[in-house]
C-alpha cells in the first residue's frame, strides 16, 4: 500500500542525494541539483505554486513525486506544447522519480503514479480534470510507468532536451458528476 505525505525541509537531503543519483539525474533536463537549489526549489521557503510529496511503503520514502495545476504555468514552453495538444487549462502536471535504483523497474513507479493521481491529484483538487506529464522519449521507462498507471499518449513535441511524450489521464467521469 503507496501512503503519502507532504515533503518537508528533513526530508531535503534523501531528496538531493535522489535527484543526484546517476539514473536520475540523467533525465533531470540540466537542472541545478546542488545542494543550495535542492534547498530553493523543494524547501518550505520555495515560491513556485507546486505540491512536493514522497511516496510511501511501509512508512518509508521510496519515491518523490509533485503536482502542480497546468494553467500555473502556462508560460512556460512544455505547457504551452500541451495546450497545443488540447491539453485543457483545468489540468494538472506531475513530475516523479523513485529513489532507490534497485527498486527501479518492479511496477513500482506505475503503482506510485496511479495512487498519487487518485489519492492526491484528483482526490485534493476537485477542479483539475486531467493530469499529464511529458517524460523525454529517450526515457522509455518513465513513460511505460505512465502507461501503465493508466495514462494515455497524446503525442510528441520537442524540447530543448530532445523529443517529450504526452500522456495523460483524465478524471474518472464520476467524479465529475459529483463536483
Amino acid at each position: 500500500m503507496t501512503a503519502f505525505r507532504p515533503l518537508a525541509d528533513e526530508d531535503l537531503p534523501l531528496l538531493h542525494r535522489w535527484l543526484n543519483e546517476p539514473g536520475v539525474v540523467r533525465w533531470w533536463e540540466n537542472d541545478d541539483v546542488s545542494w543550495d537549489a535542492v534547498v530553493r526549489d523543494y524547501g518550505s521557503a520555495a515560491t513556485d505554486p507546486v505540491e512536493h510529496w514522497l511516496a510511501l511503503e511501509d512508512g518509508e520514502p521510496v519515491a518523490w513525486i509533485q503536482c502542480y495545476a497546468a494553467a500555473d504555468f502556462a508560460d512556460e514552453e512544455e505547457t504551452r506544447q500541451w495546450f497545443a495538444l488540447g491539453v485543457e487549462r483545468t489540468a494538472a502536471g506531475i513530475d516523479y522519480l523513485v529513489g532507490d535504483p534497485a527498486r527501479r523497474g518492479r511496477g513500482l513507479g506505475s503503482t506510485v503514479i496511479r495512487a498519487f493521481v487518485d489519492d492526491v491529484v484528483f482526490g485534493r483538487h476537485p477542479h483539475w480534470t486531467h493530469v499529464c506529464a511529458s517524460p523525454l522519449a529517450a526515457n522509455v521507462a518513465s513513460w511505460r510507468a505512465l502507461e501503465k498507471a493508466g495514462f494515455a499518449f497524446v503525442g510528441t513535441f520537442g524540447s530543448a532536451f530532445g523529443p517529450c511524450r504526452l500522456l495523460v489521464s483524465e478524471r474518472p467521469t464520476a467524479d465529475l458528476h459529483d463536483r
